[in-house]
Order: structure tokens, then sequence, then C-alpha cells
């Protein structure tokens, strides 16, 4: 997460498992609570958003591989949500003349999806084995 958050310019970042909206990874800075608070606030928005316009088969998903938001606030931030699983999304707050550089932010994503992705294929893989 620090290498993310360091190299993307990004003032905080969550990994937050999306339906109890706990974090299970964050950078090394002190966490805020009103920062949280407000990453969990996006999240709620996003599901409800989802609920409404979202394409569902009748099983609650509240993310796809597709799901992202931007949400640019009156005092020069901007929080970006990225689905990372099912289950998982990142959740950054960054001021919004780092956010000029979403290419750059978009990138370091994609490598921390893969990274975490490679993870939880080897817990699965495990599991698997263990069912054989």
């Amino acid at each position: 997460m620090n290498l993310v958050i360091q190299n993307s310019c990004i003032e905080k970042g969550f990994l937050f498992d999306v339906l109890s909206k706990i974090y299970i990874a964050t950078d090394s800075s002190p966490v805020d609570m009103q920062s949280y608070e407000l990453c969990c606030k996006m999240i709620d928005v996003v599901i409800d958003i989802s609920d409404i316009y979202g394409k569902g088969d009748g099983i609650q998903v509240p993310f796809d591989k597709g799901s992202s938001s931007i949400i640019k606030l009156n005092n020069a931030t901007v929080l970006y949500l990225r689905e990372v699983s099912r289950f998982l999304a990142l959740v950054c707050i960054l001021k919004e003349d780092n956010f000029d550089k979403q290419g750059l932010i978009d990138y370091n994503f994609l490598c921390f999806h893969k990274g975490v992705q490679e993870v939880l294929d080897v817990r699965t893989n495990q599991q698997q084995q263990q069912q054989q």
C-alpha cells in the first residue's frame, strides 16, 4: 500500500471489505477517523447507485470488474474508488491537482490489483488442494 500511495501522489488509501466496510489494509500514515468515515460513505453511495442502476441477475454483488467511482469535493479533494475483487475495493483520498495524473494512478492500481489477485489465487489453490 505504501508504494501505491507514494508513487501515485495519494494522501491516504484504504483497502476495504465492501460489505462490512472494515479496512483490511492502509498505508503507514495515521488514520484520521473523518477520512475513514468519508470513505465508508462513498462505498455506501456506490452500492446504492449499483442497486438502482446495476444489472443484476438475482445475486447481490456490490461490485463487478468495471466498478469505480470518482467524487470531487468542494475542498479540492478527490475520493477515488476502484474495485479489487467482488468484495474488496481500494478507496483513495487525494488532492485534486494530483488527480491530473489519473493514468499514473490507474497504472499503479493495476499493479496493486495484480498483486492482490496473486495472493487471493494462492489462497484459493491451497483450499482446492486441501479438498482433494
